[in-house]
């Protein structure tokens, strides 16, 4: 009787969690603020639309993975001739706790941007590359099927080029971001 109630307590103990477990897909669409410190001239600020998502693991209220977000982003700079189009990969961390909210962090290993900007000499293609960096975000989990997040992210693009000319001086970035997100645990 003893060997009965030991193999149904080991096999409850390995079912029981993974019922907690599954793929995590959870697609973003939020509204950033964001702002460029290139080291050589001021700093840039500007809004727009942020789409995105996460894909990952979630075992307990742990979960882990690979998240992507694209932003347009309207700098108020009238040098800026164009929207600056951002893309961002990385990879998250995270708890969703029992009640009402989650928090996470990640780090931001891909980053890119691209506009038309007027550099005194007509317009020209921007591009931001090689950027790294770092989020952070809380999220409010009270709503079914809805999460409602802030994010704060922040980082540096490690060159940028200007029509033909490549620069190799750091250009920091901010910005901080507020969005819905829908996760699913499958």
């Amino acid at each position: 009787m003893k060997i009965m109630q030991l193999f149904i307590l080991v096999l409850a103990f390995l079912i029981i969690p993974q019922t907690q477990a599954g793929v995590l897909l959870e697609p973003v669409l939020g509204y950033s603020f964001t702002k460029i410190d290139p080291k050589d001239s001021s700093a840039d600020n500007g809004t727009g639309p942020s789409l995105g998502g996460r894909i990952g693991y979630q075992n307990l209220g742990f979960q882990l993975g690979l998240d992507y977000l694209q932003s347009t982003i309207n700098v108020d700079e009238n040098r800026y001739k164009e929207d600056l189009k951002t893309s961002e990969f990385g990879a998250f961390v995270g708890f969703e706790f029992p009640i009402l909210f989650r928090v996470y962090a990640g780090y931001i290993f891909s980053a890119t941007g691209e506009s038309k900007y007027d550099g005194g000499l007509g317009k020209e293609t921007l591009k931001f590359e090689d950027g790294t960096g770092t989020k952070f975000g809380v999220g409010f989990t009270g709503l079914p099927f809805v999460d409602i997040n802030f994010e704060y992210r922040k980082g540096k693009f490690g060159e940028y080029k200007l029509g033909g000319v490549k620069t190799t001086e750091d250009t920091d970035f901010s910005s901080f971001m507020v969005g819905i997100s829908l996760p699913f645990v499958i």
